[in-house]
Parts: C-alpha cells; sequence; structure tokens
C-alpha cells in the first residue's frame, strides 16, 4: 500500500481501527514482497526477451551463411566457411535464466497463497466480531468514529441536503422542506428522469 492510500486510511475514522492490527501489518508485508518478486520477474523477462530476440537474429544470420557455404561446397576450392558453431555456454546460460525464472514464479505463488490465507483469517474474523454496544445514538457514532468528510452543503452531491424553503405570497416563508437527495445512497430511476423520482440504492443495482 502506497504512502496516499496509508494516509487516507488513517484519517478515515472507521478504516484507522484495523490500519496498525497484526493481521494488517502482515498482509502488506507479504503483498510488498510479492510485488517486489513480480518486479524482479518481469526484470528478468525483459532481459531475457532482448537477449533471446538478439540470439535469433544472429542464428537466422548464420543459418542462412550455412546454406551458402553447402552450396558452395560442391564448387571446385570449396567455400570460405561464414557460419559458425553454436556456442556451447549459451545453453547453461538459458537453463540458468529458466531456473531464476522457475524460482521467482514459486516465490510469488507461495506469498500469493500466503495472503489469500490471511484475507480468509481476516474475513473470519470480522464476521464473528460482535456489534459495538457502547453506541447508542448518530451522535455517539460519529464523535467515538468522526464525521464523514462529505458535508452535507449544497455543492456537495453525494450528501442529502435540503432545498431553500420556497415562499408564498402573502402567507410567507412555507414550512415544508423538500430534500435534494444525495447520489451516495440514492439514485434517479431510468424510466421517470423528468419525473425526479429515485430509488435506494441496494445490493445488485
Amino acid at each position: 500500500m502506497d504512502g496516499f492510500s496509508t494516509k487516507k486510511r488513517a484519517e478515515d475514522g472507521i478504516c484507522r481501527l484495523a490500519l496498525d492490527a497484526p493481521n494488517r501489518v502482515q498482509q502488506r508485508s507479504i503483498s510488498a514482497s510479492r510485488l517486489e518478486s513480480m518486479k524482479q520477474e518481469a526484470k528478468l523477462a525483459r532481459e531475457w526477451g532482448k537477449k533471446v530476440k538478439d540470439d535469433l537474429h544472429f542464428q537466422q544470420g548464420n543459418v542462412k551463411a550455412l546454406a551458402k557455404d553447402t552450396l558452395q561446397s560442391k564448387t571446385w576450392g570449396g567455400p570460405n566457411y561464414r557460419h559458425v558453431a553454436p556456442n556451447v555456454a549459451q545453453s547453461t546460460e538459458y537453463q540458468r535464466n529458466m531456473t531464476a525464472m522457475d524460482a521467482l514464479r514459486c516465490d510469488i505463488s507461495v506469498k500469493q497463497d500466503a495472503v489469500e490465507k490471511a484475507m480468509r483469517e481476516d474475513y473470519r474474523s470480522v464476521r464473528n466480531t460482535r456489534a459495538d454496544t457502547s453506541v447508542s445514538s448518530l451522535s455517539g457514532w460519529l464523535e467515538k468514529y468522526g464525521r464523514p468528510n462529505r458535508e452535507a452543503e449544497p455543492q456537495e452531491r453525494y450528501r442529502t441536503t435540503p432545498f431553500k424553503q420556497r415562499r408564498i405570497p402573502f402567507l410567507g416563508v412555507s414550512e415544508a422542506k423538500t430534500l435534494r437527495l444525495g447520489a451516495g445512497i440514492w439514485s434517479q430511476r431510468s424510466e421517470t428522469d423528468l419525473l425526479g423520482s429515485f430509488y435506494f440504492r441496494s445490493k445488485g443495482r
């Protein structure tokens, strides 16, 4: 997790509760190590791909030279050999690169399994967590966990805010209050866009 994500989670009243928990720290450590292994694998793959491309280009020229030398060998005087024998150390280098790639792949797989196991244990502990009975009101909840970053202001579209009360001619200001529903949990129905009808956002919609 980068510094920006850590900062945003530390500022959130709920996310920061488990930010420095031992299981979360372990997950971040394993994930960071896995990311470094993946970077090493990508770097090794790029270097090896460049090496293979250069060798392929050289071998293509070597094969063409061998074909010409074979044709000239049938003439008087024999050919002036231009092709060269394969490099014996080349196969050893390829085997070494393959071994390094296999080791990195196994290391990444082991770390991925460790991350998934830690996440399953984390989900299990979250499901077994009991509700916080120390909070009995919304004001108490806000005092303990902090207020939301988005305030109920006219320019904030994600929060529900009341419209300005309408003025009734000769009677003054109406006591009725009309709410502009926030886009955070409310969504306008497509079939009644012009009517302004809204429905509550639920799972699966």
